[in-house]
């Protein structure tokens, strides 16, 4: 199985371009396919294996009856990011934080109502942020430019008028954030380590904002590797893993990223067992960033490079 195939975000970015080049990273030297399964990111799955062909249907391989049974997962369904439903099963869907950071010695947190709240003019020049061409912002920009109350314009904002300084290295960029040097941060997902280190640095509470919460996949996405060299001992696992006995050992440990343990899509499992903000809450108001119809990063990486483009060209 590989996981975090794309994890390093200069080759994200040069397979993001050439699709096709998934083959670098799932076959030896011989050409060989060296991985029966990927699991991780529903983002690079769908821009990189999925458009570049590299994956079977997993669907097929769903044999066991409490898996294969839709009314026991959340909205009664099975959830697939691809438009053929086949190819990439999702099976995380954990209520998102914000994806925004603050210095708690310059920000008063309470002055934020709503996403529209982090554009007040006021923060012009204030912001370092995560480069948002690469994969690590993916969910936080699908709910932002796909959600009817956000939108293109408010990531124009965000991305422009902010004139944010970018950065890869989410280590450095918290830092600069604890040191003072910006006031809010945009996937600084370091922070929780410098909070617990005494600095002066958390994430705003998004809970009440106006737009509602982002329901994440976050790192729980899982495929089928065509030409998988052991495909039977993969149907197995799979159908293991989504079981419940399998969905219950998830919600015990800490996701792909380290963070804590994510929300399994199974309604047929305890929840007890999560922490308090990563539990679905009946009446809540929530925008699923794995719904197919917003699966294309596309027109996104679009609109951030043409923002890009014409600040460069304010500076000529």
């Amino acid at each position: 199985m590989q996981k975090g195939l794309f994890r390093d975000q200069n080759r994200f970015g040069q397979c993001h371009r050439e699709p096709t080049r998934y083959e670098d990273h799932l076959r030896d030297s011989a050409g060989k396919v060296i991985a029966d399964l990927y699991s991780g990111g529903a983002n690079t799955n769908y821009e990189i294996l999925y458009k570049g062909k590299a994956l079977d249907s997993i669907r097929s391989a769903l044999i066991l009856p409490e898996v294969v049974d839709e009314s026991k997962w959340y909205g009664g369904q099975h959830r697939y990011t691809d438009p053929e439903q086949k190819f990439i099963f999702v099976y995380i869907a954990t209520p998102s934080s914000s994806g925004f950071y603050y210095n708690t010695a310059l920000v008063n947190s309470k002055e934020f109502k709503s996403y529209w709240d982090l554009v007040n003019p006021k923060w012009k020049g204030k912001y370092v942020s995560q480069d948002p061409t690469s994969t690590g912002l993916g969910g936080g920009m699908q709910f932002h430019y796909y959600h009817p109350e956000l939108g293109p314009e408010f990531i124009k904002r965000l991305f422009g008028d902010m004139q944010p300084i970018f950065g890869r290295d989410r280590r450095q960029i918290t830092d600069w954030l604890a040191q003072g040097r910006f006031s809010l941060c945009v996937g600084c997902r370091d922070a929780t380590r410098a909070k617990t280190q005494g600095l002066p640095v958390d994430e705003l509470d998004s809970v009440d904002w106006k737009e509602g919460i982002e329901l994440t996949s976050g790192g729980g996405s899982m495929s089928f590797i065509k030409g998988a060299p052991n495909p039977n001992a993969a149907k197995v696992f799979v159908n293991w893993f989504l079981s419940r006995k399998g969905q219950t050992a998830l919600q015990k440990y800490a996701d792909l990223y380290g963070e804590e343990p994510p929300n399994s899509r199974r309604v047929d499992i305890p929840k007890d067992i999560l922490p308090p903000l990563n539990r679905l809450v009946p009446g809540k108001k929530y925008f699923d960033v794995s719904d197919p119809k917003y699966a294309d990063m596309e027109p996104i990486f679009k609109l951030v490079k043409e923002i890009m483009k014409s600040r460069e060209q304010k500076k000529e």
